[in-house]
C-alpha cells in the first residue's frame, strides 16, 4: 500500500492515455492533489504544455490542444465544465473525475456537449492528498464536530482511497466517539451501495482493516512541541500541500520565501523527515560531504575558500557566501536555511526549557513538581503565551482529578491572559468571536477531551515513567527512547497499532461496523484471532506528524502488517485548539 504511487499511476494513466499536445485543466483541490505527487517538468514530458484552473477563465481558443480535465465531481465543477463544453476552447475534451460521478452529472455534461468534443469520461479515484507513501490527508478544516458537508467529504475521500488501493476492508471505529461512529455508518452504507465498484476480482483470507478514530481520544500529542524535522517545521512554520512559508529575517527587506518539502522530489527530506532535531546537523554535514565527493566544482570552491563544516549557523553563512550552491542539482541549501530559521525560533521562544516540562507533564507522574514547574513558566516573560497555555492544558489533562479538587487548574488558568486566543480557521469563517480566552480554554478542553470524554482505560498517559529526566540534545538518538527528555511521550496510536497487530484490540471499545459488503471479512478476523496484514487508520479531527513517525517506524519494524495513516488534516497546536473551540462554540457561553 503506497498512497503516492496510487495517485502517480492515475496521473500517468491520464496523461499517457491521450496522444499529442495536451492541456491540463484542474480545480483548486486536484491542482494540489496532482502537484504533490508529480512535478510540472515530469508532466511536460507527457506532452502537457498548458496548466490551467478550470475556473480561471479568460482562455483563448486552442483547438490544436486536447484538454485533459481532472476535477472533483462537485456540483460547482460540473456547472463550470458544462459551461466550458457549451463554448469549447480546445479540440477535444477527455474528462476524468476523482470520485464516483452521479447519473445526474453525466446527464448534465451530455446535454452540454453539443459540439461532441468529449471523447471519454472516466473515474480516477485520486480524491485525497498524498503526504508520504504511508500518509494522506483530506485537507478539511480541523473541526471535530462534523457537519453534513464535512462528513460527506470524509466518506468520499476514504472511499476513493479504498478504490485507489483496491481494498475492501472491514471497518472498526472508536465506540466512545459519535463522529467516528457516524463516519463508519456513512462509509459502510456507501460500500453497500457501490458493491460492483469494489469487485477487485480476488478474495483474501485475512482482509484489510479500516480503523476510524477520533482526535479527542489523544489530545496530548497535538499539544506538544515537536522535535523531529517534518513535525517541527509544521508546528513552528506550517506545511500546506508540501509548501512551507519561511518568514523573512529580522531587518531584511526580502519577501518571505516558499520552500517545497516533498518526499517525491527531495531525497534528503525523504530520508530525514523523521530525524530528530539534534541529529539534523550531522545529516546536513554528511550531505555536504557527499556533494564534495561527487561534485568537483563544489569541492574546488570549498577547498579554495577554506570553508569548514560546523554548526547549522556556520553552514548558513557559507551558503550565503557561495550562492552557487543553491543552483546545484542536489539542493541542500534550502534545508540549511530552514534549519537555521528553526534554530533561531528555538532560541527566541525558549523552546528547550518549555518542551522539557511539556514532556514531563505528558510522561512523568509527579504532581507536586509539575505544579511548581508550570507556575514558574507562567511567570517567565521569555515564554510565548501559546506555550504557557499548552503547559496549563497538559497539566489539566494529566492531573484533572487532583488538580481540579484542589483548585490548582483554576489557579493556573487565572494566570493566563484574559484576551481571546487568535484563530485562523474560525476567523476565516467570520466567527472569530467564538474563540475563547486563554483563561477559559482549560475548562473547554477538559469538557471536550477530558477523562470523561475519552475511551475508558485508554492509558493515554505513560504511567511507567516515574522519574524526571534531564538531558540535552547531544544525547538524542533517532530511536527516541524513553531516556530522551524531549521525546518521552509516545502517541496513543502506538499502543493501538500494537494491539491491532496482535489481534487484541478490544471489540467493546472498537466494534466492527455491520456491513453486508464485508461480512465475510469480519467473520474471518474473528475466526483467525490475529491482526490484519494491512491496516488503514483514519483520525477524525486530524492526525499529527508525530503519529506519522509512529506509523513509519511501525512499518519499518513489522513485516507482517503494513499501516497507512490519514486524517481530516494534519494538525499543529494552533489548529488543534481551533478545532476544540469550534466543537465547543455551540454549547459553551462565549467569554
Amino acid at each position: 500500500m503506497d498512497v503516492i504511487h496510487a495517485v502517480q499511476q492515475y496521473v500517468s494513466r491520464m496523461t499517457e492515455g491521450v496522444g499529442g499536445m495536451k492541456a491540463l485543466l484542474l480545480d483548486k483541490e486536484t491542482t494540489a492533489i496532482v502537484s504533490m505527487v508529480i512535478s510540472r517538468s515530469q508532466v511536460l514530458e507527457k506532452e502537457v504544455f498548458l496548466f490551467q484552473r478550470l475556473d480561471a477563465g479568460g482562455r483563448g481558443r486552442m483547438l490544436h490542444l486536447k484538454a485533459l480535465v481532472f476535477l472533483r465531481p462537485t456540483r460547482e465543477n460540473i456547472e463550470l465544465l458544462a459551461k466550458e463544453l457549451l463554448q469549447p476552447m480546445f479540440g477535444e475534451y477527455h474528462l476524468f473525475f476523482s470520485n464516483v460521478l452521479s447519473n445526474d452529472a453525466v446527464r448534465t455534461l451530455a446535454q452540454a456537449d453539443t459540439y461532441e468534443v468529449v471523447k471519454q469520461v472516466r473515474e480516477l479515484y485520486a480524491d485525497f492528498y498524498s503526504l508520504s507513501p504511508s500518509c494522506f490527508s483530506l485537507n478539511l478544516p480541523p473541526n471535530s464536530a462534523l457537519s453534513t458537508p464535512l462528513a460527506d467529504r470524509t466518506r468520499d475521500g476514504i472511499f476513493a482511497l479504498l478504490l485507489a488501493l483496491k481494498k475492501k476492508p472491514a471497518i472498526r471505529y472508536q465506540a466512545s466517539s459519535r463522529d467516528a461512529e457516524h463516519i463508519a455508518a456513512l462509509l459502510s452504507q456507501h460500500l453497500d451501495q457501490q458493491q460492483d465498484t469494489l469487485d477487485f476480482g480476488r478474495n483474501e483470507d485475512m482482509p484489510p482493516l479500516l480503523l476510524i478514530l477520533d482526535r479527542t481520544d489523544d489530545p496530548l500529542t497535538p499539544l506538544l512541541n515537536q522535535w523531529t524535522y517534518q513535525a517541527m517545521v509544521h508546528e513552528l512554520l506550517g506545511i500546506r500541500n508540501n509548501l512551507v512559508e519561511v518568514p523573512r529575517a529580522a531587518g531584511s527587506d526580502a519577501d518571505p520565501t516558499s520552500i517545497v518539502l516533498s518526499a517525491v522530489s527531495d531525497d534528503f527530506f525523504k530520508e530525514n523527515m523523521h530525524t530528530d532535531y539534534g541529529a539534523m546537523n550531522d545529516a546536513v554535514q554528511a550531505k555536504l560531504e557527499e556533494l564534495k565527493r561527487n561534485n568537483p566544482q563544489f569541492a574546488q570552491m570549498w577547498q579554495g575558500n577554506n570553508a569548514k563544516l560546523g554548526t547549522i549557523a556556520e553552514m548558513q553563512r557559507i551558503i550565503e557566501k557561495y550562492p552557487e550552491m543553491s543552483k546545484m542539482k542536489d539542493n541542500i541549501s534550502k534545508h540549511v536555511n530552514l534549519l537555521h530559521t528553526l534554530a533561531k525560533m528555538v532560541d527566541q521562544y525558549n523552546l528547550l526549557e518549555v518542551s522539557e516540562i511539556e514532556q514531563q507533564l505528558a510522561a512523568v507522574q509527579d504532581h507536586k513538581s509539575a505544579h511548581k514547574q508550570v507556575m514558574e513558566m507562567l511567570g517567565n516573560s521569555n515564554v510565548r503565551q501559546i506555550d504557557k497555555l499548552r503547559l496549563v492544558l497538559l497539566y489539566a489533562l494529566r492531573y484533572q482529578k487532583e488538580g481540579g479538587e484542589k483548585g490548582y487548574i483554576q489557579q493556573l488558568a487565572r494566570m493566563l491572559p484574559a484576551e481571546k486566543v487568535a484563530g485562523a480557521y474560525i476567523s476565516q469563517g467570520g466567527a472569530e468571536e467564538l474563540m475563547p480566552t486563554y483563561q477559559k480554554f482549560p475548562e473547554i478542553l477538559l469538557r471536550e477531551c477530558g477523562a470523561g470524554a475519552r475511551t475508558p482505560q485508554s492509558d493515554l498517559f505513560n504511567r511507567g515513567v516515574n522519574a524526571v529526566v534531564s538531558q540535552g540534545f547531544k544525547s538524542i538518538t533517532n530511536n527516541a527512547g524513553s531516556d530522551n527528555a524531549y521525546m518521552l511521550h509516545q502517541p496513543l496510536l502506538e499502543k493501538i497499532l500494537k494491539s491491532v497487530e496482535k489481534g487484541r484490540l478490544p471489540e467493546d471499545k472498537y466494534p466492527f461496523r455491520p456491513c453486508s459488503t464485508y461480512k465475510e471479512a469480519v467473520d474471518a478476523m474473528r475466526a483467525f484471532k490475529r491482526g490484519p496484514s494491512e491496516l488503514i487508520v483514519y483520525i477524525v479531527g486530524g492526525a499529527t506528524y508525530a503519529e506519522s513517525r509512529v506509523v513509519s517506524k511501525f512499518n519499518d519494524e513489522n513485516r507482517h502488517c503494513r499501516v497507512i495513516l490519514g486524517g481530516s488534516c494534519f494538525l499543529s497546536t494552533h489548529s488543534f485548539l481551533e478545532s476544540i473551540a469550534a466543537r465547543a462554540a455551540s454549547t459553551l457561553p462565549h467569554q
